[in-house]
């Protein structure tokens, strides 16, 4: 392969995968408490030096490089906007923290999505999966269904003389931090509590998805090009070398 067609093919990778980071945000653009992923390109050597073959500075074609390959895809966990949707099971965290849930598996996932709902055994629980939520003890969050209930400003859910404070955590690293699904993550090195001083739940209200689509699509059509001039590039590699091939041949002749 040559050299301009090995550089044009990783480009036309790279934008590719691209691409399926930008259409799953859009894809997601009305998921409530949804996060954007975000994939970031760097140089790469040439493959004759990652593959020990060749080595930095020997002044050969491999130092030009390899072009540019996705080395990471991370998730921008600014918050979104509220919008107030007038159901008391809905819920919003303010500032810095995430839901608690239960799992069908066992596990504890967080959530910046508070769509809630009261399932018929009086749990408080996630629309999409019926996942319970949690209270800060770790224990799922169950209401009287003949009782009115309501969540104050501090997170904390009260039903007569009763009050339980729902589970306001942040990941330990956000290094450790996965996504799982669209709007569920998991900290693989444990939760901290948020403060209580910092601790703002707004009921009536849900946080949007963090995907702005006038800028998704922007870079949605900047990628489809840059794609595209790589795809020519390969296909204009292709057309010299047939070209030059097929004079060489009939000049053996």
């Amino acid at each position: 392969m040559s050299y301009g067609m090995y550089i044009s093919a990783e480009g036309a990778q790279a934008q590719s995968r691209r691409l399926e980071v930008i259409a799953n945000n859009l894809a997601n653009v009305n998921t409530v408490g949804f996060k954007p992923d975000v994939a970031s390109f760097q140089a790469r050597f040439a493959e004759a030096i990652q593959q020990g073959e060749s080595q930095s500075g020997d002044r050969s074609i491999n130092n030009l490089g390899g072009g540019v390959k996705v080395i990471d895809v991370t998730t921008n966990f600014a918050p979104g906007q509220l919008q107030r949707t007038g159901n008391d099971s809905d819920l919003a965290i303010v500032g810095n923290g995430f839901f608690a849930v239960k799992g069908g598996d066992g596990q504890t996932y967080l959530t910046r999505a508070g769509e809630f709902a009261v399932d018929a055994e009086g749990q408080l629980v996630t629309q999409n999966g019926n996942r319970p939520v949690l209270d800060s003890s770790g224990s799922p969050v169950v209401l009287d269904l003949e009782q009115p209930w309501l969540v104050t400003p501090d997170g904390s859910v009260q039903q007569g003389d009763a009050s339980v404070e729902l589970a306001l955590v942040e990941p330990r690293s956000i290094d450790n931090f996965i996504k799982v699904g669209s709007n569920m993550f998991r900290s693989l090195s444990g939760t901290v509590a948020v403060p209580e001083k910092q601790r703002e739940v707004r009921s009536g209200f849900l946080e949007v998805s963090g995907v702005n689509s006038t800028d998704q699509m922007m870079a949605m059509i900047e990628t489809s090009r840059a794609f595209e001039a790589n795809s020519r590039m390969i296909q204009n590699h292709d057309n010299t070398f047939g070209t030059l091939i097929g004079r060489v041949l009939r000049n053996q002749r």
